[in-house]
């Protein structure tokens, strides 16, 4: 797998983490509502990252769930990092042979 995709897929994790954060977050006064907290995990065959769930027990820690949503947004942002960074090495890579 390219870097490119290796990005992407940590993109769409730290995504989905985000998601995962704030609907704990909206969700918090909620009766019977069970929060999810997001579990990364290597893809082993190609590389790349995804994203899991594990149920939490016990009510949503809006603290943590906060602390959370700010780490994955910067795990986002480094994600979305690694792919301009890749682009720009394909671009520099093609004028220096063509």
């Amino acid at each position: 797998m390219d870097i490119t995709r290796i990005g992407a897929s940590a993109l769409i994790a730290a995504g989905q983490a985000v998601n995962m954060r704030a609907n704990n977050i909206v969700n918090a006064q909620t009766p019977d509502y069970k929060p999810q907290a997001p579990v990364y995990a290597p893809i082993v065959s190609g590389g790349g990252v995804a994203l899991f769930t594990q149920d939490v027990n016990g009510p949503v820690d809006t603290l943590r769930e906060s602390v959370g949503m700010m780490a994955a947004s910067q795990q986002y942002k480094a994600a979305a990092s690694i792919i301009r960074r890749s682009e720009d090495l394909a671009s520099a890579f093609l004028r220096a042979i063509g």
